[in-house]
This record gives structure tokens, C-alpha cells and sequence, in this order.
């Protein structure tokens, strides 16, 4: 099979979730295969701690103070675990090897394209559209993922 290291972008839109099914659908097969599905948090998601007074409460943690860091780490690590239920239920008995991650960065196509890059990915299989975009029109993250990687790029509905 020619693609074996397949990025999934996650956003939870059906998109999203039409992306995984066919990524797996396309390697799945393959036990040297690998689908990588990547939730990206952006940085601007959370207040910056000096807008917040350096701490927060922790949503996870019922009400215990954290720093920004270990913020950002509990909201991916909240991701991944939510990552992983919907990747079983789209699993369907592929036996490629897949890998749930989340990563934070400026922007989701920044990030994606970094993860392609750091990652040796050889097809990137995502959602036209995401959470948010306007009915019809191509999203401005694929579009953007379009013009910022040098490998394919597959968008599904």
C-alpha cells in the first residue's frame, strides 16, 4: 500500500468523523499502517495567566489552583482520553496501528502542518468543513492545510 502514515485532523464535526472512517477504511488493513488522530488546541484557548493573575481553577480538579501549563496539559489530556472512545467505536476491526494525540499551537493549520512535518506524514485525510464553517464553502483550515504541506491532501464530507 503506498500511504502508511496517515494524519486524521479531530475536530468532532462530522466531517471529522467521516475523515477517521475513511482513513481507516483505506489502511486499515494494513498491520504496518498508522492513522494518526490529532485533536489542535490552540494557545488562544485558554486565557494567558497574565490576564488571569497567573493561576486558575481548575475545571478538572474541583477548584484547585494550576498554573497555565499544567491548564493546557489537562484540557489535552481530557482530549485524548474523549479521542479515544470515538476511535474505537471507528475502529471496526482495522488492524493498523493508530496513535491519539493533541497538540497545542498558535493555529490548527500551524499545527497540523508541524505535525505532518515532525511525523513523516504521507496523507493528510480530513473534513472539508469543521465546527463553525459556512454550509457549501471549502473551511479555511483545509484549505489552509492545502496550501501548507507538500503532501497529499485528502477533504471528505
Amino acid at each position: 500500500m503506498f500511504f502508511k502514515n496517515v494524519l486524521v485532523p479531530y475536530d468532532e464535526s462530522e466531517h471529522a468523523q467521516s475523515a477517521l472512517h475513511i482513513a481507516l477504511g483505506m489502511v486499515g488493513d494494513d498491520p504496518e499502517a498508522e492513522v494518526h488522530v490529532v485533536m489542535i488546541v490552540t494557545s488562544g484557548a485558554v486565557p494567558t495567566p497574565s490576564l488571569m493573575g497567573g493561576a486558575f481553577d481548575d475545571p478538572f480538579d474541583n477548584g484547585n489552583l494550576m498554573d497555565y501549563d499544567s491548564m493546557m496539559g489537562a484540557i489535552v489530556q481530557r482530549m485524548r482520553s474523549d479521542m479515544e472512545r470515538v476511535v474505537q467505536d471507528a475502529r471496526d476491526g482495522a488492524k493498523c496501528k493508530v496513535t491519539i494525540n493533541a497538540r497545542i499551537a498558535p493555529a490548527p493549520v500551524e499545527g497540523i502542518a508541524e505535525y505532518v512535518a515532525d511525523h513523516s506524514i504521507d496523507l493528510v485525510v480530513m473534513g472539508r468543513r469543521g465546527l463553525g464553517a459556512l454550509r457549501g464553502m471549502l473551511g479555511s483550515v483545509s484549505f489552509g492545510v492545502l496550501r501548507s504541506v507538500d503532501v497529499p491532501v485528502l477533504t471528505v464530507k
